[in-house]
């Protein structure tokens, strides 16, 4: 469980060709902010790059440059598998375990080794290479570096994805995880021609009708506990039908919640597709909810993590709120 060095990871992809880029289920901006931009560099420097998810992209990243490049396996064939070239490395950033990636549709045998990239204190250093820096706001801010140790002209194409993802996993640069450096960073990239306006306008102000419907009747649902200490709220499969809003849209709803006063802790349950609870965490101070979450099996950072539980709807809410009244009291 070796933690390697940026110059290392660096070098280890300078000296191989053919590459492909994965990060994890549910698109975040640091997810795609980050394979776009790292996908550019590679490019950049002559590299075969695929970038394959499983999961389609939302509609409010699709100004991304090179978007149309991602390949989506969600409605591939089970027998279906992409062809794999020799001495292809599989690059997963901001995943804090393999599975998380879920189903690409790629032979793991058929790979000659992984590179993780990642900035979860969690994450299970599950590549041949690792690169984890808790400390770092996003891995797109990873990623500027990783340029740099490259030997990349960073471009306006790059610039905006970096920025992307900087900006969303920052929460527009109001978290814990915000530092001078990220200051640094995003000022140079705005330099490179990133518009920080505009940009979020593409990110924050295209929500659909259906968009803000569903968020409406989750804000219906919000409950707290007696302490006034826990938010929560919950979105079924019936309220996603009724107000037809998509998955993608309940993006940020956990984060409202936590906008109360006196509120410590959120957390947001939603029904998948799959039968599962995704439970979603944000706290306020010291409360740290990534190591609330590993005892679910889930993970992430201090002040925003998840977890997936298998049960209903009503069963996952009534323990994981009972847990977390009995961890703030302790």
């Amino acid at each position: 469980m070796q933690n390697n060095k940026l110059c290392e990871i660096a070098e280890i992809l300078k000296k191989y060709n053919n590459f492909i880029i994965s990060s994890h289920v549910h698109l975040d901006g640091d997810a795609l902010g980050s394979e776009i931009g790292l996908y550019l560099m590679l490019r950049q420097l002559g590299k075969d790059v695929r970038v394959i998810n499983q999961d389609k992209t939302p509609d409010i990243y699709q100004f991304l440059p090179c978007i149309e490049e991602i390949a989506c396996t969600e409605k591939l064939d089970e027998e279906y598998f992409f062809d794999i070239k020799p001495k292809t490395i599989l690059i997963v950033l901001d995943s804090s375990n393999l599975d998380r990636i879920g189903k690409i549709h790629i032979d793991i045998k058929q790979i000659d080794f992984i590179v993780n990239i990642d900035h979860h204190p969690s994450n299970t250093f599950y590549g041949k290479y690792n690169y984890i820096n808790p400390h770092a706001s996003s891995v797109g801010e990873i990623l500027y570096g990783l340029g740099k140790q490259m030997g990349c002209i960073l471009n306006k194409q790059m610039a905006i994805s970096l920025y992307t993802a900087i900006v969303t996993d920052t929460g527009s640069f109001r978290y814990a995880n915000t530092k001078a450096s990220t200051f640094q960073i995003a000022l140079d990239l705005v330099k490179l021609g990133v518009n920080p306006s505009r940009l979020t306008d593409y990110i924050y102000n295209n929500n659909k009708l259906s968009s803000l419907k569903i968020l409406g009747e989750a804000l219906r649902k919000i409950k707290i506990d007696s302490s006034s200490r826990i938010s929560w709220t919950i979105v079924t499969r019936d309220m996603l039908i009724e107000t037809k809003s998509k998955d993608e849209e309940i993006e940020g709803i956990v984060d409202k919640i936590l906008s109360l006063k006196k509120v410590k802790v959120s957390a947001f349950f939603r029904e998948t597709k799959d039968g599962y609870i995704k439970v979603s965490f944000r706290s306020k101070g010291e409360f740290n909810v990534d190591q609330f979450a590993r005892m679910f099996g889930g993970g992430g950072h201090p002040n925003a993590a998840g977890c997936s539980v298998k049960g209903t709807i009503k069963e996952t809410t009534k323990l994981i709120i009972s847990k977390l009244q009995t961890e703030l009291d302790n």
